[in-house]
C-alpha cells in the first residue's frame, strides 16, 4: 500500500480549496450507508406495525453512496479504510434484510443476497483500483464538483414531490429503491459523454438507462396491478441497473475508456484551425465573385 499520491482528478486543486465540500463530500457517503441500516432496522421492528415511513431517507441519500469512488483522499491508505468502512456499512443493512426477512420471502433473500455480492465486487474493484494499482494513470475522470452537488440536491426536491406519497402510503411496501439515484445519475454520467472512448464505455451507459426506465415501468405496473411478479422482476432490474452503474463507474478509472484532456484540447485546437481557415477561404471566394459580378454588364 503506498502512501500519499496525486491519483486524484485534475479538478482536485479546486476542489481542495472549499474545504467545506471537501469534508461534505467525504461525509455524505458515509450518512447515506447509515441511514440505510436506519431504515432496515426501522421496517422490520416499527414500521410493519405503523406501515408508514419505510425506506424515504435511505432512497434519496442512496445516490451520495455512489460517489464515494471520487471522494477527494488524497492518502491512499486513508481512501483504503474509508473504502472499506463503507462496505462494513452496507453489508450491515444488507445483513439485517437476510436476517430479519425470515425464510418466507425466498426472492427477497435471493435478491439481498446477489446484492450484498455485487457490492462486495464492487468494493474489491474499486480498492484496486484506487489502493493498489500501481498504473500511475488511474485516475478519477468522472469526479464530482461544487456544481453537481447542487444540482442533486435540486433534482431531489423535484423527486421527492413525485415519490413522498407513494412511500407514505399504507397500501404498498416501498423499501429503499435506488431508481431515484440512477435517475439523478444520468444526468451526472451524460456530462462526460463526450470524453468517452469506444463503443463498450458508451453501450454500458445506454443500457444502463435502458434497465432503470424497465425497473421503474414494472414498479409502477406493480403499484396498479398489485402483483408480486412485477415488484420481483423490478428489483431485478434495480439489481442490473446497479451492476451496469458500478461498471462504468469502474471503467472510468481506466485512460483507454476516455479521451484524455490534452487530446480534447487539440483536437478543439484543430477544428478552430480548421474553422478559421474555411472562413478564411469562403470570405477570399466570396470577395472574388463580388469582384468579378462587378465586371460583369448586366442588360
Amino acid at each position: 500500500m503506498h502512501g500519499v499520491d496525486a491519483e486524484l482528478s485534475p479538478s482536485l486543486s479546486s476542489r481542495s480549496e472549499d474545504k467545506f465540500f471537501v469534508v461534505v463530500s467525504v461525509l455524505l457517503p458515509i450518512f447515506a450507508q447509515a441511514a440505510y441500516i436506519f431504515d432496515v432496522f426501522y421496517y422490520h421492528f416499527i414500521s410493519k406495525e405503523i406501515n408508514g415511513y419505510e425506506g424515504l431517507l435511505s432512497s434519496v441519500l442512496s445516490v451520495f453512496g455512489y460517489l464515494q469512488y471520487c471522494v477527494p483522499i488524497r492518502s491512499r491508505c486513508i481512501r483504503f479504510f474509508y473504502h472499506l468502512f463503507i462496505w462494513i456499512l452496507s453489508e450491515i443493512g444488507t445483513l439485517g434484510h437476510l436476517i430479519l426477512s425470515g425464510k418466507s420471502h425466498k426472492s427477497s433473500l435471493v435478491l439481498y443476497s446477489l446484492s450484498g455480492l455485487v457490492d462486495s465486487i464492487y468494493c474489491g474493484c474499486l480498492i484496486y483500483c484506487r489502493v493498489f494499482s500501481k498504473d500511475r494513470y488511474v485516475r478519477v475522470h468522472m469526479a464530482i464538483e461544487q456544481r453537481h452537488l447542487f444540482r442533486f440536491i435540486s433534482r431531489l426536491e423535484v423527486i421527492l414531490a413525485i415519490f413522498i406519497p407513494i412511500f407514505f402510503d399504507t397500501r404498498f411496501t416501498t423499501l429503499t429503491r435506488d431508481n431515484i439515484a440512477f435517475y439523478i445519475l444520468f444526468d451526472f454520467f451524460a456530462e462526460y459523454y463526450h470524453r468517452f472512448h469506444g463503443l463498450r464505455v458508451k453501450a454500458v451507459l445506454y443500457v444502463f438507462v435502458g434497465t432503470v426506465t424497465a425497473s421503474v415501468t414494472l414498479e409502477w405496473i406493480h403499484i396498479v396491478k398489485h402483483d408480486t411478479k412485477y415488484e420481483v422482476a423490478s428489483s431485478l432490474c434495480e439489481l442490473l441497473a446497479s451492476c451496469l452503474c458500478y461498471s462504468l463507474i469502474i471503467m472510468q478509472f481506466f485512460p483507454n475508456n476516455f479521451i484524455s484532456r490534452k487530446k480534447m484540447a487539440k483536437h478543439r485546437r484543430r477544428q478552430t484551425v480548421s474553422s478559421i481557415a474555411s472562413q478564411q477561404t469562403y470570405h477570399s471566394r466570396h470577395s472574388f465573385d463580388s469582384t468579378f459580378e462587378k465586371n460583369i454588364c448586366y442588360f
